[in-house]
């Protein structure tokens, strides 16, 4: 019995788990997006040698380095229209 038991708890735990992941992908920005495929040494910025790998996001990369230091912050990138895969902004916003 007690096996058994273990086995649903288990279960529902796995479910938990699975919908939470589900959940946090659906509500990722383009910005953090990026972020996470392209900053391969994980010290929180895009470096151009990082944008490479996304022809779009370096197509931009200068106009959307707001303080010019030559790194994208996930700051930058979600403030940027330019952004690849940010919803443009109207004239209203």
């Amino acid at each position: 019995m007690m096996k058994r038991l273990e086995k649903v708890l288990l279960a529902l735990c796995a479910v938990a788990a699975v919908q939470a992941v589900s959940v946090a992908d659906a509500h990722a920005t383009p910005a953090r997006t990026l972020m996470q495929k392209l900053d391969t040494n994980k010290d929180g910025l895009i470096s151009l040698k990082e944008a490479v790998r996304h022809t779009g996001l370096l197509r931009n990369f200068g106009l959307i380095d707001d303080n010019e230091d030559g790194k994208l912050s996930e700051a930058e990138l979600a403030k940027s229209k330019l952004t690849p895969g940010n919803k443009k902004l109207t004239a209203s916003e």
